[in-house]
This record gives C-alpha cells, sequence and structure tokens, in this order.
C-alpha cells in the first residue's frame, strides 16, 4: 500500500507497472507527457519474479522519438515481444465510470484486456487506427478537392482487412468474459439481480453467430459484412469527412435486469458493476495464464464501502500481488490494513512506514 498526499508519484508507480505491462499509459495518451518536465528521457527498470525465474524488464521513454525496450539486456524490435511478461488488472477511480461513459472508455477495457491474452492483438489494433486515421484524411483531401475518390481504395483494403480482425477478437474475448462478469456480479449483490451484456459492433450487417461465438466466427463473415457497411456508408463519410462505421464505433452494452445499465443503474449499482468487470478481467487473466496478474488499485479503494471491499479482499485471497495507492487509511477495513506492507511516497521519493507511523496513520486523514 502506498500513502501521500497528491502530486507525490503515487499514481507513476502504477503507471510505470502499466507500460511494462500493456505498452500504453491509462492516463494520457501523449507519450511526451510520461517524461518530467524539463528532462530528456523516463527510464524504467523491473525485477520480474514468475515461477521460479526472474526476467529484467527495462524500457526507454525519451521525451522525443522512439521508446527503447530490452528484455533481459536485449533490445526488443517491436513492442508487441513484451507483451505477457507481466500482466495486470488496473481498478481506477476512472473505472467506476464504465457503465455510464461514453463507448470509448469501454473499447479501451476491452483493448487492455485483448493486449494481455493476445499480444498480437497489439499490432492489429494499432495498425486499425492508423488506417481509419489515413482514410479519414483522404475524406478530407477528397472534399477539400486536392484528391479524388478513386484514393479511398487504397485505404478501404487495409481498414476491412484489420478492422475485421480487431471485431472477430473483440467477440470472442466478449463471449468469454460476460459470462464471468455476470457470475461475480451475481455474488457481489447477492443475486438480487441479472448483469447482462452484449457486444454492439460498430460493423452492420454481420451474422448474429458471429457476434456470440466462442471463438468471434469466421474471420470471412466479418470481412464481407465490413465491406459490404463501408460501400454503403462511403457517400455519408464523403459528407461527414470521417469513417462513420467499424470497430472504432463499437460499444459493449450492460443491462441489469433487462434495463440499460448506462441509463438505469444508480451509483451504487454502476459501482457493482464497475467492480464485477474488473474481478471478470482478473478471473480471465488468471486462467489464460496460469497465474495471478498483478492488481493495481489507484485511490479507488475509498469510493468502495465496506461490504464491496470485502468482497474484493476475499477475491484477490493471497494470491494476487496487489499495489494500492491511497492518500489516508481511514476509508480502510482492519483487514486491509493488517494484511498491507505499507509505504510513504513524499515528492517522488518511498519509505516504509514505521510501526509509529502507521499507528498515527490509522488514527489521522492526513499524512505525516
Amino acid at each position: 500500500m502506498f500513502l501521500g498526499d497528491n502530486a507525490q508519484g503515487k499514481t507513476n508507480l502504477l503507471e510505470a507497472i502499466s507500460l511494462l505491462s500493456s505498452g500504453w499509459s491509462p492516463f494520457t495518451s501523449r507519450e511526451a507527457d510520461l517524461v518530467q518536465w524539463g528532462q530528456e528521457r523516463a527510464i524504467l527498470r523491473s525485477s520480474i519474479r514468475r515461477a521460479g525465474t526472474t526476467t529484467q524488464l527495462d524500457m526507454w521513454l525519451p521525451a522525443a522519438g522512439k521508446r527503447a525496450v530490452k528484455l533481459d539486456g536485449l533490445p526488443q524490435r517491436r513492442l508487441a515481444d513484451i507483451l505477457g511478461v507481466v500482466n495486470m488488472v488496473l481498478f481506477s477511480r476512472e473505472d467506476l465510470e464504465l457503465v455510464r461513459g461514453a463507448p470509448a472508455g469501454r473499447r479501451d477495457f476491452l483493448d487492455r484486456l485483448l493486449v494481455q491474452l493476445a499480444p498480437l492483438y497489439f499490432d492489429a489494433s494499432r495498425r486499425y487506427s492508423r488506417a481509419v486515421a489515413q482514410r479519414n484524411t483522404m475524406l478530407r483531401q477528397i472534399a477539400e478537392g486536392t484528391a479524388g475518390v478513386e484514393v479511398l481504395e487504397a485505404w478501404d483494403g487495409p481498414v476491412i482487412r484489420l478492422g475485421a480482425e480487431v471485431a472477430r477478437r473483440r467477440a470472442a474475448v466478449l463471449a468469454e468474459f460476460i459470462p464471468r462478469a455476470a457470475r461475480w456480479h451475481a455474488r457481489i449483490s447477492s443475486g438480487s439481480e441479472l448483469l447482462e451484456g452484449s457486444y454492439q459492433p460498430g460493423i452492420p450487417g454481420v451474422a448474429a453467430e458471429a457476434v456470440t461465438a466462442p471463438d468471434g466466427g469466421d474471420t470471412g463473415a466479418w470481412t464481407t459484412a465490413f465491406a459490404a457497411a463501408l460501400a454503403a456508408a462511403r457517400a455519408q463519410d464523403l459528407a461527414r469527412r470521417m469513417t462513420v462505421t467499424g470497430p472504432h464505433r463499437d460499444d459493449l452494452v450492460l443491462t441489469l435486469d433487462g434495463r440499460e445499465a448506462r441509463s438505469f443503474a444508480s451509483t451504487g449499482q454502476r459501482r457493482t458493476i464497475a467492480l464485477a468487470l474488473k474481478l471478470a478481467e482478473l478471473e480471465l487473466l488468471k486462467e489464460a495464464s496460469g497465474e495471478a496478474p498483478l492488481l493495481l488499485l489507484d485511490d479507488v479503494l475509498a469510493e468502495l464501502d465496506v461490504q464491496r471491499q470485502n468482497h474484493l479482499l476475499a477475491a484477490i485471497g493471497n494470491e494476487v500481488q496487489t499495489f494500492v495507492t491511497t492518500t489516508h487509511l481511514t476509508d480502510f477495513t482492519a483487514a486491509w490494513i493488517d494484511r498491507a506492507e505499507v509505504f510513504i511516497i513524499r515528492a517522488g521519493a518511498m519509505t516504509r512506514a514505521t510501526a509509529d507511523e502507521l499507528s498515527a496513520l490509522a488514527r489521522s486523514a492526513q499524512i505525516p
């Protein structure tokens, strides 16, 4: 457990773990923001012990230029080559808005899970985003009269091929994920409500059996549907100067007792759903790799009541190495504090809390 006032560096620690695990930051999309202001680079060094072996994983993040990664001292050509070395689940305050928030947040949630389950997905997803961005550039140039409609043909192929693979993999992971989330929700809510979820693909016309198939169905079904949808939407694309159909418009629709949770769930219900989603993510990664992933809890436990805290504590047991950040201990149950090693972070420096400090912290809402 890591305690400290705001802006002392607690979240930076979790951000570093996330970068080493998934290759991206959950808190910023700008690479330059990962480097301290005025510095040329950020350096992440880690030693990972798994199944009796130790792996050294290091990352260099320059303020300008391309990042570099080494695994046991050997440079890695692609970021995808380190995915799966260390798996993690991050639960932050922002995740409490997964249910009510925009579809982009739920897509990011699925993508972070998929990157760890299937590292090759990282390249497919990134290349699809780039292809759509380039196609959108072409659409704007056509609208401005600096390019002809025929230039779209060069980008329709990659967009369709990569988009079909992204959609198929999302459908496949949701077929495994949703039943687990429903079971966790039933356990947390004592079975008082039924959580259900469905994949709403941004590719209209795809066969229903492909959307619900355990393996995501045949890639050809997604490709055919996407090609037809892209052709049908061309006039709309040209008018709006953007690609209006595709996996970048996907959503995960969650319902409680048949009603859409995004619109009708209360604050408490949304928090229960968010916790169930995270526990399902933890379970799926554990089953896939044969060992529990790291669990990162970024200033989120204070937002959960005692019942939800206890469900989370019971779920992680003694197997899940957990990193918790907080500004104080007063919102934690004794069970959490008794099981934790507590460190205090001040101005980016970390020290282990002494017994006297722990006693004072337990009585006070402030860091001494």
